[in-house]
């Protein structure tokens, strides 16, 4: 008895299975990688927009801090013309006083200077 193998027709059906199956495995692992890479894509997506959430709020942080410095320095700037102001008057006032002091100076000391008659 003779064994008797698949014909021409078989053969190239199952030819073309192997190529398809080969195919699919190809596939498959494009698939995988390019799932991977999603994936991938989507963690990197995510992240960058969790970091431009904290850039905008660390930017939104110094536009208030900006602005929270400029009222301190308008009000410290107001403060310094009050006393600036202050130190004019007391000056004033001390260029008015010190030629009395200076006379009332004089004249102790030269009285002490000066005997009595």
């Amino acid at each position: 008895m003779r064994v008797v193998g698949p014909g021409r027709r078989e053969r190239a059906y199952q030819e073309e299975i192997a190529a398809l199956g080969r195919r699919g495995a190809a596939l498959s692992t494009s698939l995988r990688i390019a799932q991977g890479n999603l994936e991938s894509a989507l963690l990197i997506e995510r992240g960058t927009a969790r970091f431009t959430d904290r850039l905008e709020d660390r930017l939104a942080q110094v536009e208030s801090q900006k602005s929270r410095a400029l009222v301190l320095v308008g009000s410290l700037q107001q403060e310094v013309l009050q006393v600036r102001a202050q130190l004019e008057r007391a000056q004033s006032r001390l260029a008015r006083v010190e030629p009395a002091r200076r006379g009332l100076l004089q004249r102790l000391l030269g009285s002490l200077v000066s005997p009595r008659a």
